[in-house]
């Protein structure tokens, strides 16, 4: 996006404008956003959700339906209402997901250089379960660290 003549005149643009989008979709809907040099913060959305983004962070709160995450420079914030299938991917970024009360999840984290709360994992992977483990949360990193948050214990 340019705000001036540049663009126009050259077809690029060497004073972009800063830009915030609000995009509002029914909280039902399925969501598949891409992002270059900016943030992501999506919320309320029950739908299945795909989130890619380049050099930038991404928040996902309230989510309902399986998550598909992946981003190259940037941290990943999880807050899921209801946890399902979730699959996240960064090349340089820490993860953290807060699990709902009660949710059931088989956690399987592999890094070439990073840890799982707080223990290393490099060149190597760990798997965890919590609750029941009804649903499979995927988090692969080459230099990020996976922080779990959760009220059940680990089985």
């Amino acid at each position: 996006m340019c705000c001036g003549s540049c663009g126009k005149s050259h077809n690029h643009c060497e004073d972009p404008a800063p830009t915030h989008f609000v995009v509002k979709v029914p909280r039902d809907s399925s969501l598949e956003l891409a992002s270059v040099d900016a943030p992501v913060k999506v919320s309320g959305v029950a739908g299945d959700q795909e989130v890619s983004v380049v050099s930038g962070d991404i928040s996902v709160k309230g989510s309902r339906g399986d998550l598909e995450v992946s981003a190259v420079s940037g941290d990943v914030e999880l807050v899921p209402e209801a946890l399902k299938d979730t699959e996240v991917s960064t090349v340089s970024g820490d993860v953290k997901l807060k699990l709902p009360r009660g949710a059931g999840a088989n956690v399987d984290f592999s890094s070439v250089g990073g840890s799982f709360n707080g223990r290393d994992v490099s060149l190597g992977s760990t798997q965890r379960r919590y609750g029941n483990g009804a649903h499979d949360v995927d988090v692969s990193t080459v230099s990020g660290s996976l922080s779990i948050q959760a009220d059940e214990d680990v089985k």
